[in-house]
């Protein structure tokens, strides 16, 4: 009897960093685990069920699916992006209509339909986790895009740990020995999913710290801050990092008050990789002012998206110039 592994995510920490190498759907970052999402990856593993990570657009959602297979030995990572048109079986396979058709124009055309058929990132995943290497971790992002048509396929292969390919005369792919691939699904809440699918998942909210009191405002300035700082390459000063989070509360609190999707995390990373691009010839003696300066000229354009709102409203200040400052600096300032 094959003993089962030891469930990798058990020794992670909270409030720990974890490296993330750029590859070939992602940017080098670093995660900052939090307990809630150790736990939640625990037990989907522990479960054998899907992971879904429910939050608003642009909260790191789909980082979580590259640090479990940073994790799992660096196994691979498979991305499958959702899109309005995607159908349940792209999941699976598709058949490349195109091809069969001109080979059978040219009268070399595959009756065992193989040359036709290629696999979906399920399909691919489960050869994967086949194989006796390291887990391969299935990312689906934005599955809320899709119709309700494709939860309830994914639903119907999990329970059944394996699908038939009709064109390939009812081929059954099956999970050798029962082992499927991690799945990690991400929603943005736009369309609502089907409620035996959602049952069937290990869910995991992913939420930034309310702020509706003066501790909730620093808590969320807090949280971003502390991702930000995991973008080791990116050369911003401490207080331009904490001013631009402010900036971010601030706008985003109007978006609310206004009825407007939120800004947060992803505007937030946006300023933060512009401020380092601006000013990495700047001396380090003199980067922070001039990062203050362009995070107040440039942030209204990354912060207040909707046409009736005024990107000319007045920028958060930094609490030392808000102490000092006077008329004339303002004046000053704004003239830059």
């Amino acid at each position: 009897m094959t003993q089962t592994p030891p469930n990798p995510f058990v020794a992670l920490q909270p409030d720990s960093e974890l490296g993330l190498p750029e590859s070939e759907h992602f940017s080098a970052a670093g995660h900052w685990w939090s307990q809630p999402e150790i736990d939640a990856l625990i037990l989907a593993y522990a479960a054998r069920r899907p992971l879904l990570v429910r939050g608003e657009a642009g909260s790191g959602k789909s980082q979580i699916a590259r640090c479990a297979a940073r994790v799992l030995g660096d196994a691979p990572l498979l991305v499958e992006v959702i899109h309005p048109r995607f159908e349940a079986l792209d999941l699976l396979y598709r058949v490349d209509a195109v091809e069969r058709l001109a080979d059978a124009e040219l009268k070399r055309f595959d009756e065992s339909n193989e040359k036709y058929v290629k696999h979906g990132r399920l399909w691919q995943a489960m050869e994967l986790a086949r194989a006796g290497a390291p887990l391969p971790v299935l990312l689906i992002d934005e599955i809320d895009k899709a119709d309700a048509d494709v939860p309830n396929a994914l639903l119907d292969v999990l329970g059944n740990r394996s699908f038939q390919v009709p064109p390939l005369a009812h081929r059954a792919v099956r999970a050798a020995g029962g082992r499927l691939p991690l799945i990690i699904l991400t929603t943005n809440e736009e369309r609502e999913l089907p409620a035996a699918f959602v049952r069937r998942c290990v869910v995991l909210n992913v939420n930034p710290p309310a702020h509706e009191t003066p501790q909730g405002d620093e808590a969320f300035i807090d949280w971003l801050a502390t991702r930000g700082r995991m973008h080791r390459q990116l050369a911003i000063a401490e207080e331009a990092r904490r001013l631009a989070a402010r900036q971010v509360l601030a706008d985003r609190k109007v978006a609310i008050g206004l009825g407007y999707p939120k800004v947060g995390l992803a505007e937030y990373i946006d300023l933060l990789s512009a401020l380092h691009e601006l000013t990495q010839a700047t001396p380090e003696e003199a980067r922070t002012d001039e990062q203050i300066h362009w995070l107040q000229r440039l942030a209204a354009y990354a912060l207040v998206k909707n046409a009736d709102q005024p990107q000319d409203r007045p920028p958060v200040t930094p609490a030392s110039a808000a102490a000092s400052a006077t008329p004339a600096d303002d004046a000053g300032r704004a003239s830059r």
